[in-house]
């Protein structure tokens, strides 16, 4: 039995977007789409109609003559490129003590940047998708990324720092004073981040846990060069040896959470058959999963290995899911964060029904690999229209913590703030936090495992709420529906009853 959400939220104001003669249907669609994620981060409400609006923004030519006083004028610099076609270079320009890359740079007329020209290449992933290159694992590295290759900082969120740029001048305060903080979408939250863990390895009998030892040992000398990682296998190897399980970490992680008050979702797969896949099988883990549920943890699909190669792939293993749990999943995150394409994983999620997906991410590094610190649908340039379910940026993974400490020779726990404390600035969140098995150091060392527990403790001071994937978007649908996004999503009756009653 399902339960429709309720959209409801309270409009900071009501804007309207109307559009030069000049400008043509495709960039009306792509515009359109960035302008209500802006106004669903900032809380407005998107009218149809101009004379409805409190405030009219008008994309067009400056200079053009059709825009009147009390409208704002946005610059239509925004070009269409082939999706095949190399990104740009970024032109930097200083604003609130902030260096923010341009595509477009700036217009000569207005002063003003081309805000949702720069917003949409952020959030559709334009600056990325044309790269060539590709990793072991088929993804695109790092090395093929803009941030790379043009030295931008990942640890920034461009795009929600532009969005704090237009709302600061929407306002009229011209001058770069100010970026003002979004106001948040759930009520008593001013910054929301979603838990995770992806269950890559669990305990289901001796074999594969000395396999799984024995890789990560190599790993400790070969790649962390981590004596601590060492030592932390080795001494699980002996307990193994001594008939002692290791890897059966849920209810204990499961109990830790809950006495700090809080939730999280954990990603199972349901159907991995490559090498590279997890050697569990759903069933082995089904009761923990269950439990979880139960206690009011998300429980999601991480989808396996080669889901986005098989036709109807990550459909098949949300059925397999939703046959085991007795409810359907409603978010998923691609094991390995494996996709080739955006176009097709965004294809095969909306196949499978999903209303979030949390795979965009980085690999090897952490920060906002959309320069988004907010959660939102990405752009079907197919159909030139937003997606149908949202996708919530992964900014900290524990891999890839311990990957950027060493690469940068910084403290794990410095990254961490500082990328949670960038999103904080200006915005109420809608970001995803990783941690595999935080209770074990054998997925990292336990350096970068103590991370995630200090910055756990850290979010009461910081006004931060720390919350499932689920509960995140039944309690934050309405702020994008009232921009015109998502539409109807459809919830467990039983979930959106617990939902209610917290």
């Amino acid at each position: 039995m399902f339960l429709k959400q309720a959209s409801h939220c309270m409009p900071t104001r009501l804007i309207h977007l109307r559009f030069g003669d000049e400008v043509d249907a495709v960039v009306c669609a792509r515009m359109q789409y960035a302008f209500r994620i802006f106004a669903a981060i900032y809380g407005h409400r998107v009218v149809s109609k101009a004379a409805d609006a409190e405030t009219c923004c008008v994309y067009g030519r400056p200079g053009g003559g059709y825009c009147s006083n009390g409208e704002f004028l946005i610059p239509a610099r925004y070009t269409v490129r082939a999706r095949n076609a190399r990104a740009p270079i970024l032109q930097k320009h200083r604003y609130a003590n902030e260096d923010l890359p341009l595509v477009y740079g700036i217009d000569g007329t207005t002063g003003r940047p081309d805000w949702l020209g720069e917003i949409f290449e952020w959030l559709s992933a334009s600056l990325e998708c044309a790269s060539e290159k590709k990793d072991a694992v088929g993804r695109i590295p790092y090395s093929g990324t803009v941030f790379h290759q043009q030295k931008i900082s990942p640890f920034k969120p461009h795009a929600g720092l532009l969005m704090a740029w237009m709302e600061n001048c929407l306002h009229g305060n011209m001058e770069p004073t100010r970026l003002p903080k979004a106001p948040s979408a759930l009520p008593g939250v001013e910054h929301a981040v979603i838990c995770s863990h992806d269950i890559d390895f669990y305990y289901t009998g001796t074999s594969a846990a000395f396999e799984r030892l024995g890789k990560n040992m190599l790993i400790s000398l070969l790649h962390y060069r981590d004596a601590s990682f060492l030592f932390a296998n080795v001494k699980m190897t002996t307990n193994l040896l001594r008939g002692r399980a290791v890897g059966g970490y849920i209810p204990a992680m499961l109990d830790r959470i809950e006495s700090l008050g809080f939730r999280s979702t954990l990603f199972a797969v349901t159907g991995g058959t490559h090498r590279r896949d997890p050697k569990y099988r759903i069933e082995q883990i089904a009761p923990h999963l269950l439990g979880a549920a139960r206690r009011g943890f998300g429980v999601g699909v991480h989808g396996s290995y080669n889901s986005i190669v098989k036709p109807n792939g990550l459909r098949s293993e949300a059925v397999a899911l939703e046959n085991v749990m007795g409810r359907k999943p409603t978010g998923n995150r691609q094991h390995w964060l494996r996709f080739d394409r955006h176009d097709k994983l965004y294809r095969r999620l909306h196949e499978a029904g999903f209303a979030y997906d949390s795979s965009l991410g980085f690999s090897e590094t952490c920060g906002f690999r959309n320069g988004a610190n907010f959660a939102f649908p990405p752009y079907d340039f197919e159909n030139e229209q937003p997606c149908s379910f949202l996708e919530i940026p992964l900014v900290i993974m524990d891999g890839s913590l311990q990957s950027a400490s060493r690469k940068l020779r910084r403290n794990p726990q410095d990254i961490a703030d500082e990328i949670l404390n960038e999103s904080r600035r200006v915005g109420w969140g809608g970001i995803s936090v990783l941690w595999h098995n935080p209770m074990e150091a054998i997925q990292v060392p336990e350096e970068i495992n103590r991370v995630f527990w200090r910055s756990a403790q850290k979010r009461v001071e910081c006004g931060e709420s720390w919350m499932s994937g689920e509960e995140f978007v039944k309690a934050c649908v309405g702020r994008y529906q009232c921009a015109g996004l998502l539409g109807e999503i459809s919830f467990n009756a039983e979930d959106a009853n617990r939902t209610s009653a917290s």
